[in-house]
């Protein structure tokens, strides 16, 4: 005779999702889901290689010399990154000026929805929040790595 199991029907062994550790831009958004996908759209990964190829004040001059070239994909994108510079320093008031005159560039961007989000005060204003405190976390992280 054999055993149970050998010739007769396998259970299905439930399987839970696995935990996935909650990163720190999804613990500083909180659960909100709008921020968040706004966040990792704008953060940047490596500050100093895009202040390399200008600052925010460089960005908007290139930006606009791309407008009044009618080239507004070019613009948009300085506008973008000098709206992400700002970000990066706390700058509220001109990230929120920076990414409305991308949109204004280019109204039809695919990531319009990041551009206008920071149309909204209170936006801008939760993601300078946010963006100070990962960038302090981050800027931990990466001393303790390089030490």
């Amino acid at each position: 005779m054999a055993p149970f199991g050998i010739f007769g029907k396998k259970e299905k062994a439930e399987k839970t999702p696995a935990k996935t550790k909650e990163s720190l831009l999804e613990t500083l958004c909180q659960s909100d889901e709008e921020l968040y996908n706004v966040m990792t759209r704008t953060l940047l990964l490596d500050v100093e290689k895009t202040k390399g190829q200008g600052d925010m004040d460089a960005r908007v001059e290139r930006a606009q010399e791309y407008e009044k070239n009618n080239d507004n994909v070019k613009a948009m994108v300085e506008y973008q990154t000098a709206g992400e510079l700002a970000l990066y320093e706390g700058k509220t008031a001109l990230a929120q000026k920076f990414f409305k005159k991308a949109l204004e560039v280019d109204p039809s961007h695919a990531r319009k929805d990041v551009l206008e989000f920071f149309a909204k005060k209170e936006n801008a204003e939760k993601a300078v929040t946010v963006a100070r405190e990962y960038y302090a976390q981050t800027a931990k992280t990466t001393v303790a790595k390089e030490s």
